[in-house]
């Protein structure tokens, strides 16, 4: 039945359009033999065939790439001062990491943030077509990405619907992209960190207070050494550096 799909030429007038649209919103398509595919990602079981990219596309294949990530909804004092003393410390040690996060999330948007303002580049991982970008939430930090030489990345092609289920697949590509995830805050282990488990990827995670609920995954994680304990920046440099020795 695939294979008559194939031939018949069925999705050819729905590929076309979307191509225009993409051309017209200066978005590019990426397919997986493409030199520009990031190479991290081709290495997982359940990568996308096909990604949509604006901004630099060089940098998915940077020498260092680390996901901070965390609650979506929100942050602590302790979350937010912690976030502030891990990326300062990390572009004074290695000015070139480029930190990975999604547009949407709470510890995401603050690691972009704070990350830009220390000079470091940085990706974003968009959950809507990336030609909509303009008409989300989202779309002020879209373009301080954009402005500080980032690049952001969707799987979501852009003559799809957004869907509300989109961020499980984005927490996804963000691990795919990355050499580590570090995890500030979570009341439970976030998906994030299950993915970045099964792709091999450094986990790490900031251990918090024991009777703090928003700790309590990062935490577990520790406790079980799922994920090895990160207090700095130092820390999530040695552990890159290891990584890459091996």
């Amino acid at each position: 039945d695939v294979a008559s799909l194939i031939a018949s030429g069925a999705g050819k007038e729905s590929a076309r359009k979307e191509i225009e649209v993409c051309q017209r919103a200066g978005v590019r398509i990426v397919s997986s033999s493409d030199d520009s595919y990031p190479n991290r990602m081709r290495y997982t079981a359940d990568y996308p065939h096909i990604i949509y990219m604006v901004g630099d596309e060089a940098l998915v294949n940077s020498s260092s790439l680390i996901a901070i990530v965390g609650e979506r909804s929100q942050v602590s004092a302790y979350g937010n001062k912690m976030v502030i003393k891990i990326i300062e410390q990390m572009a004074d040690l290695m000015p070139e990491v480029v930190v990975v996060g999604m547009l949407e999330g709470c510890v995401d948007a603050l690691s972009l943030r704070y990350a830009i303002n220390c000079g470091l580049r940085c990706i974003a991982v968009a959950s809507a077509p990336l030609s909509q970008l303009s008409a989300q939430a989202g779309r002020h930090l879209a373009d301080e990405v954009l402005e500080a030489g980032g690049a952001i990345i969707s799987e979501v092609g852009v003559m799809s619907a957004v869907v509300d289920d989109r961020l499980s697949a984005d927490e996804r590509l963000v691990a795919a992209l990355s050499d580590g995830v570090v995890v500030i805050e979570s009341g439970e282990i976030p998906n994030i960190a299950r993915c970045a488990d099964s792709y091999s990827r450094a986990l790490m995670a900031l251990p918090g207070r024991a009777n703090d609920a928003m700790s309590w995954g990062a935490n577990r994680m520790i406790a079980t050494s799922m994920a090895q304990m990160v207090c700095s920046g130092r820390d999530i440099v040695r552990i890159l550096e290891e990584e890459n020795r091996c």
